[in-house]
């Protein structure tokens, strides 16, 4: 049987597998957003086909499953023009993820080279999968390849707009962080009035969660959540180094700041 509806699918490690979700759209073309970590155990067996792949970003806990899928289901794969050479030779992606993440490398496991019909966009393109449209939006901060997703009155953000557990929205802001941008995509998301947003870290929650995110933002708050056992450990290691990059960020803005007002 076809599938239908949208789906939140976790695709995280087999420690926390909720730590990240995929997301599939069913409609006369099924859409599958982000791929999930290598050492995932992510259930797509409700799928009798795939015909698009949407790489929000190229990070190992988005992209790590893919080879996996596209071996399965052969889907068009869309990631931000530039970077499919990436994608195709992950060498730079595993050593940056090494160098930010550390031993939660091991937990997700590495990326292996990812080949297929990929296909590079730039934000701006609207591709019609059948009763609705996918519509394509660049979303730079978190990373300077990132790409959201809105389809019908979902928004798929990616990490552009930090992620929420137990109803506590969080930034998802590592190094290098663009603030400026960051926020920008932010602003330009709530924009869009979505009715529901997906979270690649939180899965669906209500369009509200943008302005909260973006308040906590601006005002620099910073929060605790305590999930307990090995996720919270594994989301208390990602929140500190989220907010390592907020630090670095607002740090590098008031440097700059302060060089542009000299003489």
């Amino acid at each position: 049987m076809p599938c239908t509806g949208i789906h939140a699918v976790p695709s995280g490690p087999i420690e926390f597998p909720e730590l990240v979700y995929s997301f599939v759209i069913c409609d006369e073309k099924v859409v599958m957003i982000d791929g999930g970590v290598a050492n995932s155990i992510m259930d797509v067996s409700f799928l009798d086909k795939l015909d698009y792949l949407v790489i929000t970003h190229l990070h190992i806990d988005h992209i790590g499953l893919i080879p996996d899928i596209v071996s399965t289901y052969k889907p068009k794969i869309l990631v931000y023009e530039g970077f499919k050479k990436y994608l195709e030779n992950p060498d730079k992606i595993n050593k940056t993820a090494r160098q930010i993440l550390g031993e939660l490398v091991d937990i997700y496991g590495e990326v292996k080279p990812i080949n297929g019909d990929i296909l590079e966009v730039k934000g701006g393109e609207e591709i019609k999968i059948g009763k609705d449209t996918m519509k394509i939006f660049y979303t730079p901060g978190h990373a300077k390849h990132h790409i959201s997703v809105m389809i019908g009155d979902v928004l798929y953000t990616g990490d552009s707009a930090g992620g929420r557990y137990n109803g506590i929205p969080f930034p998802t802001t590592p190094p290098p962080l663009d603030l400026e941008k960051y926020i920008s995509s932010l602003e330009f998301q709530i924009s869009l009035k979505p009715r529901v947003v997906g979270l690649s870290h939180g899965g669906f929650t209500s369009s509200s969660h943008l302005l909260e995110h973006l308040e906590q933002i601006k005002n620099n708050e910073h929060v605790d959540i305590d999930l307990g056992g090995t996720q919270g450990e594994i989301l208390r290691r990602h929140l500190e180094i989220n907010y390592k990059g907020l630090e670095e960020a607002r740090s590098n803005a008031v440097g700059n700041k302060g060089l542009s007002q000299k003489p």
